[in-house]
């Protein structure tokens, strides 16, 4: 952690900055004097990342996204330039920023070409002063978060004025790899809420497309897929993924339901007797039935008189 941030409240006013802003360019204007450089397309860039900024300015934030919010900020307002290469994020200051110690006083304390020279309570000897920053220059690589010492501005390449590379497309995703909160071009996936709707348009085109009515009365599904989905806040989709999932949902559902009532409707049908039962034996069968022989045949006509059958 960086113990002190040298501010100069002057430029901050005169260039607009808030006091984040402020903090961050005191902080990024020490980078170029103790981070690793590297040379791209003919410019020295300065190494500098996100969870850096946080280690050394916990003050600041903690998170990288308000990080990389804030030096776009600096960039709009012409203090630094960004790129990518490598998965790491490089700046280098512009013009306008190497201004940022020069001031020759204020109100309170003015200063002139004489008390700048000396003065009975703050003489100078020589070039002890020059020697001094020259100490501090080079002292700095050693102890790169120069807790107790003001850093005098370095030398720095002019500044840049080139066209988003995919180094700079590059340096709009987070940490995790997933689009920056302030990136709008990218739809922001969130988790799923007891409050949330379909969006009309993508709805209607995935009923469209697994020959569902858009006009049907889902209200109840729509409450079970929230209740489902919103005990499971580390699941996150976007709101057009969300309403996709949810026509599935539907759908799925109606083809349990189909497939319900055909088998508990549909075979119960099929399965109805078609005949009556057999005939129940008579007293008479059974009992031949149970001493193993052939019942006796009904009785006989003959003629001229009746009777039955064995002489009975």
């Amino acid at each position: 952690m960086q113990y002190l941030v040298s501010i100069n409240q002057t430029k901050a006013l005169e260039w607009g900055l808030n006091a984040q802003q402020a903090m961050l360019f005191a902080f990024l204007h020490q980078v170029p004097t103790w981070a690793d450089s590297r040379e791209i397309d003919g410019v020295v860039w300065f190494n500098i990342g996100k969870g850096k900024v946080i280690e050394e300015l916990p003050l600041l934030t903690d998170k990288p996204d308000t990080v990389y919010r804030l030096m776009k900020q600096l960039r709009t307002a012409g203090l630094i330039c960004m790129t990518s290469c490598d998965n790491k994020t490089y700046i280098h200051l512009t013009e306008k920023a190497k201004g940022w110690n020069r001031v020759q006083g204020s109100e309170k304390n003015p200063t002139s070409k004489a008390s700048a020279k000396g003065s009975e309570k703050n003489p100078t000897h020589g070039n002890k002063s020059e020697k001094g920053r020259k100490n501090i220059r080079e002292g700095s690589e050693k102890s790169p978060t120069n807790q107790d010492t003001k850093i005098i501005t370095p030398s720095l390449t002019d500044a840049c004025a080139q066209e988003p590379s995919v180094f700079e497309r590059a340096a709009q995703q987070a940490d995790d790899g997933e689009p920056a909160a302030d990136d709008l071009t990218q739809p922001r996936k969130t988790a799923m809420t007891l409050e949330w709707e379909p969006e009309p348009e993508t709805y209607a085109t995935a009923c469209w497309q697994r020959g569902l009515a858009p006009d049907a009365n889902v209200h109840d599904a729509l409450l079970d897929f929230r209740e489902h989905f919103a005990a499971q806040p580390a699941r996150t989709a976007t709101h057009a993924d969300w309403t996709r999932r949810f026509v599935r949902w539907v759908a799925e559902n109606a083809k349990r339901q189909q497939t319900a009532l055909t088998n508990t409707g549909g075979n119960a049908h099929a399965n109805r007797r078609s005949s009556t039962p057999k005939r129940r034996l008579t007293a008479q069968e059974a009992r031949a039935a149970h001493e193993g022989r052939a019942p006796e045949p009904p009785g006989q006509t003959l003629d001229g008189e009746y009777t039955r059958a064995n002489g009975w």
